[in-house]
């Protein structure tokens, strides 16, 4: 009898726990925690670092994108500065995982692979908006 409620506790706690967005090759969408949001902005702040991070506005609620797939992890997010706003956003981030975010730069609207990997942007379910000769790219 104690091995069959061990057995239906197990079978409960599986279906309550939300699957884990998987794609291709192991790609995974991950939370974004406060903790994400924070680094994100030290790493964006670390890159621009003429901009006065009070005027910074980043990133954006809804607007943060993250994941992991082969040994690394990515994100893209939108900030808002002065002057320019959203302009050329998202922001693109990568790391070794568990490493420190480096800001690779904002994508001018669209994401494409190779900048992050075509699983990940599927496993996020990005929708296909544009081409850059062979390579499609990909919109929020």
């Amino acid at each position: 009898m104690r091995r069959a409620s061990l057995s239906a506790l197990a079978v409960a706690v599986a279906l309550a726990l939300p699957p884990p967005s998987l794609a291709g090759n192991g790609a995974r969408n991950l939370v974004v925690t406060p903790q994400v949001r924070s680094a994100l902005r030290h790493a964006f702040l670390a890159a621009h670092r003429k901009l006065a991070p009070r005027r910074v506005k980043g990133p954006l609620r809804g607007t943060t994108y993250y994941g992991r797939y082969r040994g690394r992890e990515y994100a893209f997010a939108d900030f808002s500065i002065p002057v320019f706003g959203t302009q050329d956003q998202p922001e693109v981030f990568r790391r070794p995982v568990g490493g420190a975010w480096r800001d690779l730069g904002d994508t001018g609207g669209d994401i494409c692979p190779p900048t992050v990997p075509l699983p990940l942007l599927k496993a996020w379910h990005l929708r296909r908006s544009s081409r850059v000769g062979s390579v499609w790219c990909y919109a929020p």
